[in-house]
């Protein structure tokens, strides 16, 4: 059952979100993009996407100098935000594009853990 679930929002998230993680992910590896992880913390330790930076929804909601800090961390390149589900990834997408910074939600851990590389933190 689980499997099948799996499936399903693998499948769902090709059409909800405008790129596909293979794609995406192909980006990332040639340099021209970075996938960043917004959970907290404690969910990280279930592991990330290979390759991911980690800025947590917290430190964009809490710190006033989160802005800085993130463009240094993205430099420029293309920016994929994921979560666990793809919820705190489109909150993260609406303040970015608040302060005229341009993101993809690329969707949630649970289904990208599935079809691209990953690693423990």
């Amino acid at each position: 059952m689980k499997k099948i679930i799996i499936s399903i929002l693998a499948l769902f998230s090709v059409y909800v979100f405008a790129y596909n993680p293979k794609e995406a992910f192909d980006l990332v590896r040639e340099g021209k993009a970075i996938f960043v992880d917004v959970r907290e913390e404690s969910k990280i330790k279930e592991g990330m996407i290979e390759n991911a930076i980690w800025f947590p929804l917290s430190k964009f909601e809490s710190q006033r100098n989160w802005k800085d800090e993130f463009l240094k961390l993205t430099n420029g390149k293309k920016i994929f935000l994921y979560c666990r589900s793809g919820a705190r990834s489109g909150r993260v997408k609406i303040l970015l594009k608040e302060v005229n910074v341009e993101a993809e939600n690329i969707g949630g851990y649970m289904t990208l853990g599935t079809i691209l590389p990953t690693k423990k933190p």
